[in-house]
């Protein structure tokens, strides 16, 4: 391959790796489903008062619920959208966990074909998801839930045993067949038995299967390809270019704000709703079905412009390269890990509750409900653009003054955001804490797949940082899950942004082991 066509064909792969990762991005951007959702999946919650005026005004208060009080009201509200909420957990822990699966596709078939599996998964979640409406769509559901399942059981024992069970064994060669037979007779059982019987929870667990688990499986499948091959194409300049890359992903909930983007020549003028403006106008389920169809093509077309360079084997030789195997047994993976995990869950935690946070932090102010919803909705948005534009920052930044340095500047700006983020009011306050949580959040996923690829090479760098993105999925589901605990049990996050703050502060000492374990590592050589 010649110098010119080479470098035409580097800046293709990133061109394809922003514009996957921009769509799968729009995952920080659920926060804006939480309300829509509880209304459309909830019956309405009064109190008893309210419902004795109905029942003297003659009507019914069939479709609501009825609680004792206001403050039983706001309970209840807060528990049902806590319900809808760990759709946001299941497909972080589903992005994760499928990581390892596709992150090792990735090595042996290169980028392209794990990318467009993912392009599919994600778009077919979203369209199912928008036709909930139909009951046909909750007996399909199950039915690939329970297909989805048993693949990846299947594949979790073939990861973890690295070898097809031996035709001498007779029990590990039917083993596969009687688990898809017994899961075949269960979803079938299951479905006829509570399909359809469950009221708002058939729709919650359709949600959870879907924008949750299909959603983020495939989320999980496209995600690794794009930043597996830059840092191929772009090895000395790993930070850089894995913080321009995920930046895609960071800056995909932008488009999930609700201030409409305006196309504006002298000739006309056309606006465009962004996710939020387009569910007010036309719905929760049109949107999603709208977001099915552009996840399919959008991350299909930059899949297909995703490839690894020629002669990456040769390169990769020249380096040290662990296998997962080899990294799993590695003390320093396990530093990575709960680095990670800090980071992550203090992000996911304000990340998967910045609007209704927002919104609650303000209603005691006196501020109009319409300026409240702009703000938050702002929020959002501010978090997103930081989130984008912190993972090209902390990226070269980590070229320029080491992994280390920076993961000690993140890990303690993040605590102090913590910190304090649970007690703002302000409008201006707020959206520059989100703003703040997001820059430094989003510096992560530049700087670990770069010490990732440092530590253990190049060449599986998608088995390697699949594995450790293990510890992403199962923050997105502690963090949520005590963010929502808080708040139910105090009735703030307070105590949930605390703990995050203290655990961000003890990555940042795990940061000066970790490069005290390198240096002794490179003296014993």
């Amino acid at each position: 391959m010649s110098r010119k066509t080479s470098d035409f064909t580097r800046w293709r792969v990133l061109g394809g790796a922003i514009l996957v990762q921009m769509i799968l991005g729009t995952v920080y951007g659920y926060s804006i489903f939480w309300t829509p959702l509880t209304t459309e999946v909830f019956p309405e919650v009064i109190t008893e008062a309210q419902a004795a005026e109905i029942v003297a005004a003659g009507d019914s208060t069939d479709g609501y619920r009825v609680v004792e009080d206001e403050a039983a009201v706001e309970r209840q509200e807060a528990l049902h959208q806590s319900y809808v909420r760990y759709a946001f957990s299941i497909c972080i822990l589903s992005f994760a966990l499928v990581m390892i699966f596709a992150g090792r596709l990735q090595d042996l078939k290169g980028p392209r074909v794990p990318a467009l599996i993912g392009a599919l998964m994600m778009g077919t979640g979203f369209i199912v998801a928008g036709l909930m409406a139909s009951p046909i769509v909750f007996y399909l559901a199950h039915a690939v839930f329970a297909g989805a399942t048993v693949l990846a059981l299947l594949m979790l024992s073939r990861v973890l045993l690295n070898a097809l069970p031996s035709e001498k064994d007779s029990i590990g060669q039917f083993l596969p067949w009687a688990i898809v037979t017994g899961v075949a007779v269960g979803a079938i059982t299951l479905g006829n038995q509570y399909v359809g019987q469950l009221g708002e929870w058939d729709a919650v667990f359709l949600l959870w299967g879907t924008i949750g688990f299909l959603a983020g499986a495939g989320i999980g499948f496209a995600y690794v390809c794009p930043i597996a091959a830059l840092v191929k194409w772009f090895p000395k300049q790993k930070g850089l270019v894995s913080g321009i890359a995920v930046a895609g992903f960071g800056f995909g909930a932008f488009f999930f704000k609700g201030d409409p983007y305006i196309i504006s020549t002298e000739w006309f003028t056309i606006p465009i709703p962004g996710a939020q403006g387009f569910a007010d106008t036309y719905g929760i389920r049109q949107l999603f079905v709208a977001h099915g169809l552009i996840c399919i093509i959008g991350v299909g077309a930059g899949a297909l412009l995703l490839k690894n360079p020629p002669g990456v084997d040769s390169h990769a030789a020249s380096e040290k390269q662990s296998a997962w195997q080899e990294t799993l047994r590695n003390p320093a993976f396990y530093l990575l890990w709960l680095m990670f995990f800090s980071g992550a869950m203090a992000g996911l935690m304000v990340i998967g509750i910045v609007h209704p946070f927002v919104s609650e932090q303000l209603a005691g102010t006196g501020m109009d409900p319409i300026r409240i919803a702009a703000v938050a909705t702002a929020a959002v948005g501010y978090l997103a653009v930081f989130n984008a534009l912190g993972r090209i920052a902390w990226g070269v930044l980590s070229d320029w003054f080491g992994r280390t340095a920076v993961f000690i500047g993140v890990f303690c700006i993040q605590a102090v955001v913590m910190f304090i983020i649970g007690h703002l009011d302000s409008p201006v306050a707020l959206c520059v804490a989100a703003a703040a949580v997001g820059f430094n959040f989003g510096g992560k996923f530049a700087l670990f797949p770069s010490a990732t690829s440092d530590l253990f090479g190049a060449k599986n760098l998608g088995a390697n940082y699949g594995w450790l993105f293990t510890s992403y999925g199962i923050a997105g589901v502690v963090g949520i899950a005590a963010g929502n605990t808080a708040r139910v049990m105090t009735g703030s996050y307070v105590v949930a942004f605390t703990i995050a703050g203290f655990l961000c502060l003890i990555s940042a000492g795990l940061a000066l082991v970790l490069r005290r374990m390198q240096k002794s590592a490179t003296e014993a050589v």
